[in-house]
């Protein structure tokens, strides 16, 4: 005798089934109708942020910090601030040449475009963070609509629903500058008050590419597999061309002339690795009939960028004026490991670590950086760090080629390793608020830099 139908089950099934199907066709015609214009969009840019006067020193800048949302249940987008300058003069010299002030004060715009998202999310407190900082700091005709329809939680499923993942988020500004020379200013990293000589106006753009986010998760995992031609990262190269072709139409906009213009890039994270692609890129174009700018006017510096190309050339001097700044202790940047080819275009510029003879000394200002701009402390386990900065070296013994993915043994002990790490440790090496801290703590006389090939 056939067992009985259960009616309820199939209903709930039944009702289950066309529940998902109607919400993938909700996710769907609202990425479709936002693309398209039919659905509203929230708009940052507004009469109420335009360019002030450039400040004369540092001005307070708010900025979104992870860490201050999780350890604040009454600040949950984590609102804090910390101060900003960037002075004219600080562009007059080659942008190959390091400099401490644009790098410090870089870090901290990294990570207020992190914090655009904020508003573009439709929750929190809708600040529109890039708008009112670059704004602040004398940038005008701000552009964060790449925000648009990538940071709201609809925005993430529908990404994931189209596999439309391998995107990023920007922020686009310029300012007119006077690129003189000021003594010290143009080659160290204080600002110099003294009057301009043989001044030319110039034309500095800000780039500023948002870290990871949502379904961008995705993306830093497409690798290409290890017969592909491809030298850069997938995930990241898809991203940076887009962000390169959104600047060629942005700087057409403004109506810049190449011979005339200084191009900031910056980026924290994921962010990190796509201005580190968009950045060679550049330099690769400066002497073309496509030139945004010229070689030696492509400022860029990143921090936490994990490595993005396998290119053989990315030592090149050509190069060597990307700045990419890491923390040792931070693995994100050892990431894809260096042991399957990966790398980063230019020059690395490590903070001091553990085994740093200046770490010792450098670490109290540190933590007096990040009390001041977190009010919270900063607790450093040695041996943690330790095992921290020799991860790179520890799981390239366990997948020493991108195949070793596929051996479970391999995977299982490069798991094992890193959850024998203080991960709470892992994560406050990664975010801004250390990065920030660590370049106002400091000077360039405590980085080390390396150009590897």
């Amino acid at each position: 005798m056939a067992r009985p139908r259960r009616p309820i089950a199939s209903v709930i099934n039944a009702s289950l089934t066309a529940l998902a199907l109607v919400g993938l066709f909700v996710v769907q015609a609202y990425f479709v109708g936002g693309a398209v214009g039919l659905m509203p969009a929230a708009h940052a840019e507004m009469p109420a942020f335009a360019a002030a006067d450039v400040p004369d020193g540092p001005i307070m800048v708010d900025y979104c910090s992870e860490t201050v949302a999780a350890h604040d249940p009454g600040n949950p987008s984590g609102r804090t601030s910390t101060s900003v300058e960037l002075d004219d003069a600080w562009f007059a010299g080659d942008s190959r040449r390091y400099h401490h002030g644009i790098a410090t004060n870089c870090a901290v715009l990294s990570a207020v475009c992190n914090s655009e998202s904020h508003f573009y999310s439709g929750s929190g407190d809708r600040i529109p963070y890039a708008e009112r900082a670059l704004s602040a700091l004398g940038f005008s005709q701000v552009r964060t609509d790449s925000y648009e329809l990538r940071s709201a939680v609809l925005d993430q499923l529908a990404a994931l629903v189209n596999g439309s993942h391998d995107v990023a988020a920007y922020t686009f500004a310029n300012r007119r500058i006077e690129t003189a020379r000021h003594g010290d200013a143009a080659a160290g990293g204080s600002s110099s008050s003294s009057p301009a000589t043989g001044s030319s106006p110039e034309t500095l753009v800000f780039v500023g590419i948002r870290g990871s986010y949502g379904a961008e998760w995705v993306s830093n995992f497409n690798l290409p597999d290890a017969a592909s031609p491809d030298a850069d990262h997938r995930g990241f190269k898809t991203a940076e061309q887009e962000v390169a072709q959104a600047l060629e139409r942005y700087l057409d906009e403004i109506g810049a002339d190449p011979a005339r213009t200084r191009i900031l890039v910056t980026g924290h994270s994921r962010g990190g690795a796509i201005a580190n692609l968009l950045a060679a890129d550049l330099i690769d174009r400066a002497d073309g009939p496509d030139a945004l700018a010229s070689a030696d006017a492509v400022y860029a510096y990143t921090f936490a960028a994990p490595c993005p190309t396998k290119s053989a050339n990315r030592g090149d001097d050509a190069y060597a004026g990307i700045f990419n700044i890491v923390n040792p202790s931070d693995l994100v940047p050892q990431l894809p490991l260096p042991a399957w080819g990966y790398g980063r275009y230019g020059t690395t510029v490590e903070l001091p670590g553990y085994a740093s003879t200046r770490f010792a000394s450098s670490l109290a200002l540190m933590q007096q950086a990040y009390q001041a701009n977190t009010g919270l402390l900063d607790s450093y386990s040695p041996d943690a760090l330790e095992r921290l900065d020799s991860f790179d070296a520890q799981a390239s013994q366990s997948l020493p080629t991108l195949e070793s993915l596929l051996n479970p043994f391999g995977i299982f002990t490069a798991v094992r390793e890193l959850l024998e790490m203080d991960l709470g440790l892992a994560f406050t090496s990664h975010c801004p608020d250390t990065y920030i801290a660590w370049m106002q703590a400091v000077d360039a006389r405590a980085l080390s830099f390396t150009q590897r090939a």
